[in-house]
C-alpha cells in the first residue's frame, strides 16, 4: 500500500468539500503573555493591519492554494477575513499581542463544523506560526504557516 503525506490545507479542503456556509462568534480568546511596553505593543499591532499572502504547499495534484489574509485592527480586536480559492471566511476571537498573532475562522458545513486556529508571531512583513484545524472533533495538524505582507 502507497502512503501519501498530505498538506494541512489539502486534508482540509478534501473534509470541506460540500461544506458551503461560513459561521463566525464574536469574542476574545486569551492572548499569550508579552514582556513588551504599551508602546511597543501598540506599534507592533498597528503594522498588522493590511493584507497578507500565505504560500501554502501544493496540493496533490500539484496546484498551490491561493490564500489571503484581510487583516484589521479595530481597537484590541483583530478582525478581517481568509480568503481561499473556494471560500471567504470571516476572522473570529482576534488578538494581537505584542508581537504575538492568536485568530480563528470557523465553517458551517453540511455535516460538521470546522474550525481553523492560526497563531503566529509578527516580525516586519511576516508573520510565521502554526496552523491547526478541528473538523467536528478530528484535529488536523499543527503545521508550520508563514505568511508575507502584500506589496501594493
Amino acid at each position: 500500500m502507497k502512503i501519501q503525506t498530505i498538506s494541512i490545507v489539502t486534508a482540509a479542503t478534501i473534509l470541506l468539500v460540500g461544506c458551503g456556509k461560513q459561521s463566525g462568534s464574536s469574542g476574545t480568546a486569551s492572548a499569550p503573555a508579552n514582556k513588551q511596553s504599551s508602546a511597543e505593543s501598540a506599534a507592533t499591532a498597528a503594522n498588522i493591519t493590511g493584507t497578507w499572502k500565505w504560500m501554502a504547499p501544493a496540493n496533490p495534484d500539484g496546484k498551490t492554494p491561493n490564500i489571503t489574509f484581510t487583516l484589521k485592527l479595530q481597537g484590541e480586536a483583530l478582525t478581517g477575513t481568509v480568503n481561499k480559492s473556494t471560500s471567504t471566511e470571516a476572522i473570529t476571537n482576534g488578538v494581537v499581542q505584542g508581537d504575538e498573532v492568536s485568530f480563528k475562522t470557523i465553517r458551517e458545513g453540511k455535516a460538521k463544523k470546522s474550525t481553523t486556529t492560526y497563531s503566529g508571531k509578527l516580525s516586519g512583513d511576516t508573520i510565521k506560526g502554526t496552523v491547526e484545524i478541528d473538523v467536528g472533533g478530528r484535529k488536523i495538524g499543527p503545521q508550520d504557516w508563514e505568511a508575507d505582507r502584500a506589496k501594493e
